[in-house]
């Protein structure tokens, strides 16, 4: 059934990616429902780790929904990443409400110093990396201390630290409940990658399940999630607000 969540949540973000993001809609909306009348119909034959997995699929599924049916447009640009990140973080929440999961299987612990500069190098030399697959513009005609701070701001705290909750923190610590660790690993990154279809690059995708596979590793070296939040993060960083501005 895990292989089903997986499939379905691949098929809606290829609609949303390639096809017509109605069809994206109705994918996510017709997964979400199947899924959980699924697990109902079979709740006493299936493990309380597997269905965590597939419930985790499930919001996923949920979110994309949200963010791309709910009216953005009234929200200034600069708040969108906020916005749409606090509504991942409280799916998150109210997840780990109802889970088995303890915060120290998530990672809700301190990092020793070596693995900080451990992850903030690689994150510089991540996003030195996705710069050169993606190439985005310059988000201002020149460099902005003011962008620059309010770009690390999101990407520490919303992008790098939610993201990394949910996928390593989350998703990896669940699927390690029903399946060895490098499955596990492999596994949580591959759903990564499938959420960034929408990017329409096969290298790109690569790119991110190679990242999942080194967030993963991070948190499994340090047994907290502190060092691949911060690699995310200022691998986001360097692309959106350094690079662009020095090549």
């Amino acid at each position: 059934m895990l292989a089903a969540a997986i499939a379905s949540l691949t098929f809606t973000q290829y609609f949303f990616a390639f096809t017509d993001p109605v069809l994206g809609i109705l994918s996510a909306l017709a997964s979400v429902t199947a899924l959980y009348l699924t697990l109902s119909l079979l709740n006493k034959d299936i493990s309380q780790p597997s269905r965590e997995s597939i419930e985790l699929i499930c919001l996923l599924q949920i979110y994309t929904l949200l963010i791309s049916s709910l009216p953005w447009f009234f929200i200034s640009q600069e708040l969108l990443i906020p916005a749409t990140y606090s509504i991942l973080l409280a799916l998150c929440l109210w997840h780990i409400r109802d889970s088995s999961l303890t915060f120290e299987e998530m990672g809700f612990r301190g990092s020793r110093l070596k693995y900080i500069i451990v992850a903030a190098v690689t994150g510089v030399l991540l996003g030195a990396i996705e710069y050169q697959i993606l190439r985005p513009p310059p988000p201002t005609p020149t460099f902005s201390i003011t962008y620059f701070l309010r770009t690390a701001l999101y990407m520490l705290i919303f992008v790098g630290f939610v993201e990394e909750l949910l996928f390593r923190g989350m998703l990896m610590a669940s699927l390690e409940k029903h399946m060895n660790q490098r499955t596990a690993l492999i596994l949580q990154s591959a759903i990564f990658a499938v959420l960034h279809i929408t990017w329409r690059l096969i290298i790109e995708i690569i790119f991110v399940f190679i990242a999942g596979i080194i967030f993963g590793l991070l948190l499994r070296k340090s047994g907290s999630l502190i060092p691949p939040a911060i690699a995310h993060g200022v691998g986001n960083i360097v692309l959106l607000s350094v690079f662009p501005f020095i090549t």
